[in-house]
């Protein structure tokens, strides 16, 4: 038998805080001015078809409102960590496959692939995104997209300079934030079109915006 997978308390620490706030969180991300969704519609736009997709760490199904918009009759698969934030997500999105688990361990473990992948918000709580993205990547069919953000490391920059970092969140759980360079997040992609690469103020946190890393890929055919 496989050893039994340890419990990791970066995602331990998401699940309980997101578990507690999820009937607030869309009040709380309409507040502090969330936009990435609006830039996820903007991407659509040029995909063409679809006809599977999934969205990685959905939350309360906001992107994949964007999805069904987008692509009223694609089989859409949603994945969070949280039973409570998947719970207002399913009666937001109608029709769509939740499933109910850590993004790694779902892409680690699935065999599925799809034409669309997405994952906005979700992968700051992840201790190693470079080796995710391996595991992502594989979900990706020839030829399909991969749309997702990160929070960067900016050196200089104190909102943003500690590589990790624990705070007490809104409802006053802690949270662990985790921050990588462009760099690292870039490789592995050899062979990929990049099609959007950019910095955007996805929200307002304590006065200040949160700059997350937005990056649309597509995998060669």
């Amino acid at each position: 038998m496989p050893p039994e997978r340890q419990p990791d308390p970066v995602i331990e620490r998401a699940r309980a805080y997101f578990e507690e706030f999820a009937a607030d969180y869309d009040g709380a991300a309409l507040e502090s001015g969330w936009m990435p969704n609006e830039l996820v519609a903007e991407a659509m736009g040029g995909i063409g078809s679809v006809r599977q997709a999934t969205d990685l760490a959905c939350g309360t199904g906001g992107t994949l409102a964007v999805l069904r918009r987008a692509f009223p009759d694609a089989n859409l698969v949603g994945v969070d960590l949280s039973a409570s934030m998947i719970e207002l997500a399913r009666s937001r999105v109608p029709g769509v496959r939740w499933v109910h688990d850590d993004v790694a361990r779902f892409v680690s473990t699935t065999d599925e692939r799809f034409d669309l992948v997405t994952a906005i918000g979700g992968f700051e709580f992840t201790a190693d995104v470079p080796g995710l993205l391996e595991g992502v990547r594989r979900l990706v069919r020839p030829g399909g997209h991969l749309v997702f953000t990160y929070e960067p490391e900016i050196v200089g920059w104190e909102a943003q300079a500690a590589r990790e970092e624990t705070n007490l969140g809104s409802n006053g759980l802690e949270l662990t934030t985790l921050r990588f360079e462009p760099g690292e997040i870039g490789t592995g992609f050899e062979g990929w079109e990049l099609l959007r690469n950019r910095l955007v103020a996805a929200y307002v946190r304590d006065g200040l915006p949160t700059v997350y890393g937005w990056l649309h890929y597509r995998r060669p055919a």
